[in-house]
This record gives C-alpha cells, structure tokens and sequence, in this order.
C-alpha cells in the first residue's frame, strides 16, 4: 500500500515537472518571439526613419532626376529638382541640377533666374559664378552671332554687379561697345527706335549706366570707371535721341564727367547741355506756333538770343549745332554727332521725324536787301494722318522792301507772312505782304 502511494507520489512530481518545463518552454519561446518582434519593429522603423530623413529624401529625387536626364526628360528631371528643393530648399545640388536641366533644354533665362533665386537663398558662392558664367556665356553667344543688344550689356552689368573683379567680363564690355556704340557700329538707332515704334531703348541704357555707377560707388576703380566713361560716349556718326531723354542724358553726363577726367566726355557733355539751351529757347516760339496766333512771333525773330544763333550759323562760328541754310527745331527727335574726335547736335528735320512732330527752321543764308539782312523763320506743323500730304509750311520774313504806299513803292522794313499748302497735285500759296502793317495786302497764287 505503501509502495503504491509512493509511486503515485513519484508518477504525480514527475507530471507536475513535466508540466512546468513545458510551461518554461512556452515562456521562453514567448519571449524569443517578443524579442524578435521588438528588433523586427526597430529595424523597420529605423529604415523608415531613415528613408524619411530630408538628405535621403533629396538625394533619392536627384537620383530620379540623373536618371530622367540620362533618356533626356528633361522636364521630369526639373519636376524632380522642385521636389527637391520642397524637402530643403538650401540643397545646392538641387539648384545646380536644376539649372543643368534648362539650360540642357536651352532656356537660359530660366537657368539663370533658378541659379540667382538659389545663391539668394544659400548664398553659396559656386552658384553665384554658375550664374555668373552663365550669363558671360550667353553674351559671347549674341557677340559671336552678330546679335549684340542692350541686353547683351545688360548681361555684363549684372556680371559686375556680383563680381567686379571679374576680369572676363571688361573684355565682354569692350565688345559690347564696339558692336553698339564704337566708330564702326552702324545701329543709329540704338537708343531711339524712331516714331513708328512706342519702343525706347534709352530707359534700358541709362538704367545700366546706374547701375555701372552704383558698382563704382561700392567698389571704385580706374577700370570700371574707363568702362563707364567709354559706355557713355557713343562714337556713331549718328545717335538718335528722343528730346525727353535729354535732360536725363545731361544729368547722366555731368555725373560721370565729375568722377573722372575726360576731356573727349566733356566736350560731349557741353554739346548736350547746348541742345537743352537751344530747346528752352524754342520752347516758346513752340507756344506761340501752337496756339495758332503769330503775330508774337515777330517779337522772337528778332530777339537777340534768335539773332544770336541766326549769326553764328551763317557767320560759321557755331560750335556743337550742325547745320546750314534750313536749321530744324524739333521737340521729338534729335541726334548726338560724331566725327574727327568732336561732337555736334541736330534736331530731326520734318521728314526724318516720320511727319509726326512739328518743326520749326531757322533761315541762315544770307540774304540782303540794300544791304540789309533778311530775319527769317518757318514753322512746319505736324500731320495728323502721319502722311506727308497736305503739308503746310508757314514762312516768317522780316526784310527791307517796297511797300506800296498811296501808289507809289516805299522801302521800308516790313513783315512778310507766306502759306503754302503742298499736296501731289501742286502747291497753293498765300502772301501776306507788310503783315500787321497799316498797307497790309494779300495775294493767292
């Protein structure tokens, strides 16, 4: 009874045990899974940690980026870049990528505008020389190809404005300006596209010329200062102005003439000032022509600043105003002249102006009448239709001549006033002999 107790004791430890290491080897295996499970987690969110880490996220777009430009989709390379720079907008890489990428499809200025808004927002050097060579490249471009503009100095303002000791781009400025402004250069009108055109280019050109003189103002020095002077004093035979801009180029003128000597810009500068005086001396005989009541204008021709300027054509000694017999007045049109080393002015004549400004003619032949020099004056009115035809011409003459006086011919100095109306067909004439006087007469023919 004993023995049977005994092994019901043994057989009973012995299934408890059983049970309990088979309890232990469930527990261990729970937790080698559990463990397993935990690194398993780790790993995986350190991969994904990893894969969402901005450097990763930006190098795996540029590498789809390489990979569109390599079968030259150029586009999908540009998308990918922008994404890019959406994860970090100071990726470099991103924005030379990027610029690769346009100028690959040859859109330079949106090379250019990606490089500058990336060196503006990283300020990293490498981007401002790509931007930099970029456009010194596109300017060699229009130089070679005979395409040279104001934009292609434009290019080279902006070069220095970022670099001034950018050696490169002085020999590009001297190419600029032999093909625009240099002895050789034929574009007259480079600066004033004439009256069939709204389009100025004088805006465009003094905006650089400022902006050359606000680098010289940070960063002074004798080359840049050569540049400007040399920039600002064209050497066309001919450079057409618009009259409005001539306030503006004197200003410009006298500014650059007071950082520098250079007595080639000083005589130009003088010549400008002169055309301004001439227009402010005109400007009221322009009132008076306008308003359509002459009689004033006896009061002007024969003023001393008028008869002054009559004198110095006819007699030879006017300086900087080119001119002879007819001298044109014109408050549109004017044009800078080159020749021999000096500078003159003129104003455009009623034809060069395309019939759409008014115009007014000194008489400078010497004409005498018993030893008496005629005064003389014309006014030319602008055409409404932009046509030559009907073209009036009013003639103004002040001259010692016979009047007829209770029948009988006195000389006496007198006032003529002459209208002719010229059509395709002929030309119809009204004279007015001693105009405003007490024997005034007239006569059509």
């Amino acid at each position: 009874m004993e023995e049977k107790e005994l092994r019901r004791v043994r057989e009973r430890n012995e299934a408890r045990a059983k049970r309990k290491k088979k309890r232990k080897r469930i527990v261990m295996i729970e937790k080698i899974v559990f463990s397993v499970f935990c690194v398993a987690v780790i790993v995986v969110a350190g991969v994904l940690i990893y894969r969402l880490l901005p450097g990763v996220q930006v190098a795996r777009q540029l590498k789809e980026a390489n990979a569109y430009i390599e079968t030259e989709a150029y586009d999908d390379a540009i998308a990918s870049c922008q994404e890019a720079l959406k994860i970090d907008s100071s990726s470099v890489q991103a924005y030379r990528s990027m610029a690769g990428a346009y100028l690959t499809k040859e859109d330079t200025m949106a090379a250019e505008q990606i490089l500058y808004q990336g060196w503006e927002t990283t300020q990293d050097e490498s981007l401002l020389q790509y931007y930099c060579t970029v456009l010194l490249n596109e300017a060699v471009d229009d130089i070679n190809s005979q395409n040279c503009t104001l934009d292609t100095l434009g290019k080279c303002v902006s070069v220095l404005e970022k670099d001034a000791a950018n050696q490169d781009v002085y020999t590009l400025l001297d190419a600029c300006y032999d093909r625009l402004l240099g002895e050789d250069s034929e574009q007259e009108e480079l600066l004033c596209n004439g009256t069939e055109s709204d389009s100025c280019g004088y805006e465009e050109y003094q905006d650089m010329m400022l902006r050359l003189l606000l680098v010289y103002d940070s960063q002074p020095s004798d080359q840049l200062l050569a540049e400007i002077q040399k920039l600002a004093a064209p050497k066309l035979d001919a450079l057409w102005l618009e009259v409005k801009h001539l306030d503006d180029y004197a200003g410009l003128l006298s500014r650059i003439v007071e950082i520098g000597d250079n007595a080639e810009l000083q005589q130009l500068s003088t010549c400008v000032q002169k055309a301004q005086e001439a227009q402010q001396l005109f400007a009221g005989a322009f009132e008076i022509f306008r308003s359509g009541s002459f009689e004033p204008i006896k009061e002007f021709m024969n003023s001393e600043e008028y008869l002054a300027i009559r004198d110095a054509f006819m007699n030879g000694t006017m300086e900087y105003w080119k001119g002879a017999t007819y001298i044109p007045v014109n408050c549109d049109q004017m044009k800078i002249l080159y020749a021999d080393g000096s500078y003159q002015f003129a104003f455009a004549d009623f034809k060069e102006c395309g019939n759409k400004s008014d115009v007014i003619n000194i008489w400078t032949a010497k004409q005498e009448d018993a030893g008496v020099q005629r005064i003389c004056i014309s006014y030319e009115p602008s055409s409404e239709s932009g046509e030559y035809f009907p073209h009036t011409v009013y003639e103004f003459i002040y001259l010692y001549s016979n009047v007829k006086i209770n029948g009988e011919y006195v000389p006496q100095m007198n006032y003529r006033f002459e209208t002719r109306v010229e059509n395709p067909e002929g030309t119809v004439t009204e004279l007015i002999g001693d105009w405003g006087g007490e024997h005034e007469w007239t006569t059509e023919f």
